[in-house]
């Protein structure tokens, strides 16, 4: 990343992270032994790339501790509350399959697109449940509330809900561009 035409300006979100950056290419040459992939094949080769980040079971369980928190001190009584939990549940196990289908490349080219739409969604349903269940102490900026509040990020990061609906429709469903 330290060659010459390439320029990288940070951008800070807003747990003061500065994970996503914009990358800039100008006139970048690549010494030959540098290349990976063949001549031209960048496109192709960023492809599989992505979508071995997409389907990382990280987009699951990053928030499962925080989960398990916000039962623990919810009012399970409340019969809404229990569904809640039980359709959060099933959204882990439904994430947990599609996770599974891409590491066993059961699915098809292109579909970690809805496993990482699937599951980084999933992931703010759960960040909504548990700072509804923490009420006040989830104002209170820890480690958890953190990990929480930067939630929304990963569904930008390795291309946004929209970009993912897109490669589905394209590239999977064979939907025409536009």
């Amino acid at each position: 990343m330290k060659t010459p035409g390439i320029e990288i300006r940070r951008i800070t979100d807003m747990t003061t992270n500065r994970h996503f950056c914009e990358v800039f290419f100008t006139d970048v040459r690549v010494p030959k032994g540098n290349l990976v992939g063949q001549p031209g094949g960048a496109f192709g080769q960023t492809m599989r790339q992505l979508e071995h980040e997409r389907g990382g079971i990280d987009r699951l369980v990053s928030n499962y501790a925080q989960f398990q928190h916000a039962i623990s001190v919810c009012d399970t009584s409340d019969p809404l509350i229990r569904q809640e939990i039980a359709s959060l549940e099933m959204g882990y196990r439904i994430g947990r399959i599609l996770v599974i289908r891409e590491v066993l490349r059961q699915a098809p080219a292109g579909f970690s697109a809805a496993t990482k739409c699937f599951c980084t969604e999933h992931q703010q349903r759960v960040d909504s449940f548990v700072f509804r269940m923490m009420g006040a102490d989830g104002m209170i900026f820890d480690d958890m509330v953190q990990g929480l509040i930067y939630g929304p990020g990963y569904t930008i990061m390795g291309g946004t809900s929209n970009v993912m609906r897109n490669i589905l429709g394209e590239r999977v469903l064979g939907l025409a561009k536009g």
